[in-house]
């Protein structure tokens, strides 16, 4: 019966590490869509009332997500949310007069490390 109760755990621990994984890829993949769209109107001088809301919305989805940096470390062995959390930071504080290149570059990181868990997770998936 012990050896019974203990296998459940472990399969529910299995389970929410494995939904973890999978709110951590879909954030991911979202911030490697909504950052580089944010950097675009963050440039932009005139704004459509359409780019304006989507502007508000991106930056209240990255303001609004409080999640902790070493959970990507944690779960996937990666700084990727340290890199969004760093790329967002500096794309909204280009708009006050950052240096562009340092913004890039911070977006360029995160990017590079997307596409390696990218081909990472399609490994994974493949197997």
């Amino acid at each position: 019966m012990i050896k019974k109760i203990t296998r459940m755990l472990n399969f529910k621990e299995i389970n929410k590490l494995n939904e973890a994984n999978l709110v951590l890829r879909h954030f991911v993949n979202l911030s490697a869509q909504l950052l580089p769209f944010l950097e675009q109107l963050e440039r932009k001088k005139d704004l459509s009332i359409e780019e304006a809301t989507h502007k508000i919305k991106i930056k209240t989805v990255f303001e609004n997500y409080n999640f902790d940096t070493n959970t990507s470390e944690l779960l996937i062995n990666s700084n990727v949310l340290e890199l969004i959390q760093n790329s967002f930071k500096k794309i909204v504080k280009f708009n006050s007069g950052d240096n562009s290149r340092s913004h890039k570059r911070t977006l360029r990181k995160f990017l590079f490390e997307h596409q390696r868990l990218i081909q990472s997770w399609n490994l994974i998936d493949s197997n």
